[in-house]
C-alpha cells in the first residue's frame, strides 16, 4: 500500500510540475502579447505620423489661402480692367493684358488640378472671359444700332427729298 501511496504522491507532484510550467508559460505568453500590444501599436511612431500629416496637411491650407489673398489683388484689377475697358478705343494692349492675367488665373488651376479647392480660379477665369467677350459683343450690338439708325434717318432723309422732287416735277 506504502508502493501506491508513493506513485500517487509522485505521480500528483508530477502533475503538479507540469501544471506549474503551463501556467507559466501561458502567463509569460499573455505577458509578452500583452507588452507587444501595449508598446508596439501605442507607441509615439503612429502619433508623430499623424502629426506630421495634419502639419502638413495645415501647411498646404496655409498655403492656398495664402496665394489665394495673393492672387485676389490680381483677380480685383482684372474685375477693375474689364468695368473700365472701352471697346470702342482700340486700345489692344489691354485687351491682351486682360486676356493674359485671366490666363494667368487658370493657370493656377491646371497646376494644381487635384485639389478641388483650386477650381474657383479656373470658375472666375471662365466668368471674367464671358464677361468680357459679353462687353465686347455688347458693344459691338450697340454700335451697330447706332449704324443702322444712322442709315435709316438718311434713307427717311433721301426719301423726303425724293417726294419733294416728285412733287416739285409735277
Amino acid at each position: 500500500m506504502e508502493n501506491i501511496e508513493r506513485k500517487k504522491q509522485t505521480k500528483n507532484q508530477r502533475e503538479r510540475v507540469i501544471g506549474f510550467v503551463y501556467v507559466s508559460l501561458l502567463f509569460a505568453v499573455t505577458t509578452a502579447l500583452c507588452c507587444f500590444c501595449l508598446f508596439y501599436y501605442s507607441s509615439d511612431d503612429k502619433t508623430m505620423a499623424q502629426k506630421e500629416f495634419a502639419i502638413a496637411k495645415m501647411d498646404r491650407i496655409r498655403g492656398f489661402q495664402d496665394m489665394q489673398s495673393n492672387e485676389m489683388v490680381i483677380i480685383d484689377s482684372i474685375y477693375n480692367k474689364i468695368r473700365a475697358f472701352n471697346p470702342g478705343i482700340n486700345a489692344s494692349y489691354e485687351e491682351n493684358d486682360i486676356k493674359f492675367y485671366l490666363n494667368d488665373i487658370k493657370s493656377i488651376y491646371d497646376k494644381n488640378s487635384y485639389d478641388g479647392r483650386y477650381k474657383i480660379f479656373n470658375q472666375v477665369s471662365s466668368f471674367y472671359s464671358m464677361w468680357f467677350d459679353d462687353k465686347k459683343e455688347l458693344w459691338s450690338k450697340q454700335q451697330n444700332i447706332v449704324t443702322f439708325k444712322k442709315n435709316l434717318e438718311d434713307c427717311e432723309i433721301g426719301l423726303q427729298k425724293k417726294k419733294e422732287e416728285l412733287k416739285s416735277t409735277k
